[in-house]
């Protein structure tokens, strides 16, 4: 049985889990984030408090992803960081999905995301830059909330739903402010 596993985006986690999809966390939380993961059904897996994602903490990931597990990973890790955990990802046949934001940067700085060849989906906002060249792009328009249409997206893969198949139920999530769940999207 396939497993998804979220690195960093409590957000995007919570997306995920409202969607009724099991969903794995690993990342540095405070408390109160903590309560509110697992009051949204999300499981703790490698959680702290101090310090946040490192490269020896990302090795706990390698030690928890199978073949066809699916990787969400939030966009504003550190270039080394993000690439170091969709390796690891690639490597043991899991999927990659990052979720990127955009943070207004100009054209003309160098301060795009490298999300390498490594993903196998993007999913980004309007204004998000990035290098290197995913497998899958997933362009938002400026009303979308990223993170439901993350959070859609992963119940829909990994029920073996593709991303064209799994389109208009991801619209309809992120048409929403806040985190929506399952029943007001399927339903609503």
């Amino acid at each position: 049985m396939s497993r998804i596993y979220v690195l960093q985006s409590p957000r995007m986690a919570v997306a995920a889990a409202r969607m009724k999809a099991d969903v794995n966390f690993l990342g540095a939380v405070d408390d109160q984030t903590a309560n509110w993961l697992s009051d949204n059904h999300v499981f703790l897996r490698d959680s702290w408090a101090q310090g946040g994602v490192t490269v020896k903490r990302l090795q706990r990931l390698y030690h928890r992803l199978f073949p066809g597990d699916l990787l969400i990973v939030d966009g504003s890790l550190p270039d080394e960081l993000m690439m170091k955990a969709a390796l690891y990802a690639r490597e043991l046949g899991a999927r990659v999905v990052i979720g990127l934001k955009g943070a207004g940067i100009s054209s003309e700085s160098n301060d795009a995301k490298d999300v390498g060849d490594l993903a196998d989906i993007l999913v980004h906002a309007p204004n998000a830059m990035w290098n290197g060249d995913p497998r899958a792009i997933v362009p938002l328009e400026a009303a979308d909330n990223l993170e439901a249409w993350v959070g859609a997206m992963s119940l829909c893969l990994m029920n073996g739903l593709g991303l064209e198949q799994s389109w208009s139920f991801c619209k309809r999530a992120a048409a929403s402010e806040e985190l929506p769940w399952y029943d007001e999207v399927a339903y609503g």
